[in-house]
């Protein structure tokens, strides 16, 4: 059987080991051996973790058969999806992330890593200029918002993502944690 990949990316202050990319290795190792999840650590500087999110996409031996965003990940997988036409399941993502990083200025350590970073006005700016408008190929992602979000005003993303195929979960909070149970669900569409 030949092998697939899967790129998921992790967000803002999280790593390859959060909760929800150890529950994608999980399920993924254990319904679909054939595919490799790859989980690049993305830097808290948004400038870099696009340049590092897309070095790992375009390493790898072949497109992935999807990405996975959480948060800014989701972010990120949103312009990937847009940008080479690839399939996309984005968590509670960032669609304007621009807005909400002033509040996140000066020094910060990552949980998981405790590597220590500065974020700065101008590693804002850019972000700005990312920032999807319209979804030219909204068949290419699945959006997964919880409507209790305490990060991310999940309406900009339903507004966004509206032509999208998108699940709005009553109560959910950021940290998503139905993400198990729409796993299965985000692989059929991946495989389809």
């Amino acid at each position: 059987m030949s092998q697939s990949h899967l790129l998921y990316l992790h967000g803002f202050l999280s790593s390859p080991e959060s909760l929800k990319a150890q529950q994608t290795r999980k399920y993924i190792a254990q319904h679909h051996p054939e595919i490799i999840v790859h989980t690049p650590q993305l830097s808290g500087v948004p400038a870099l973790a696009m340049r590092e999110a897309e070095a790992t996409l375009q390493n790898l031996p072949k497109a992935p058969i999807g990405i996975i965003g959480s948060s800014m990940g989701g972010f990120l997988a949103g312009l990937f999806a847009e940008q080479y036409q690839i399939k996309a399941a984005l968590i509670n993502p960032a669609v304007a992330p621009h807005t909400l990083f002033p509040e996140y200025l000066g020094q910060h350590t990552n949980p998981y890593t405790g590597d220590i970073f500065e974020l700065k006005k101008e590693d804002i700016g850019p972000l700005a200029n990312m920032a999807l408008h319209d979804i030219k190929h909204p068949h290419l992602t699945q959006v997964y918002l919880g409507s209790a979000d305490e990060v991310l005003n999940y309406r900009l993303a339903e507004e966004l993502y509206q032509n999208s195929d998108l699940l709005i979960t009553e109560g959910s909070d950021h940290a998503y944690s139905e993400f198990p149970e729409y796993l299965p669900r985000m692989l059929r569409f991946f495989l389809a």
